[in-house]
């Protein structure tokens, strides 16, 4: 169940980092609505800290993924816990290309 690799072991300690960075995020933006009714993007002191938690998130998932691709490929780690943040890397692969094809 746990990762015997090294590249394994930096792939679930990225996931962490990543599952973390939500939170904050999320907290953040929750914060954001409580004070004043405004939404977190309308408070120029909660949008620059809001912004840098969801950069670092992202970073975070990517290099998850990647590492965890590695660690698969090269490594011939089998951990469960080493799959999912191939997971995160697909969700947000697909969310990216969402975001390029446009909304409609």
């Amino acid at each position: 169940m746990v990762p015997t690799t090294r590249l394994g072991l930096w792939a679930v300690r990225l996931l962490v980092a990543f599952v973390a960075g939500l939170v904050v995020g999320m907290s953040l933006a929750g914060a954001g609505q409580i004070s004043g009714g405004e939404g977190a993007f309308d408070n120029l002191w909660l949008t620059v800290p809001l912004m840098g938690v969801g950069l670092a998130t992202v970073v975070a998932g990517v290099l998850a993924g990647v590492a965890a691709a590695f660690a698969i490929v090269r490594r011939g780690e089998r951990s469960v816990l080493v799959f999912l943040p191939l997971l995160v890397l697909l969700f947000i692969a697909i969310f990216f290309v969402g975001e390029l094809a446009g909304h409609e």
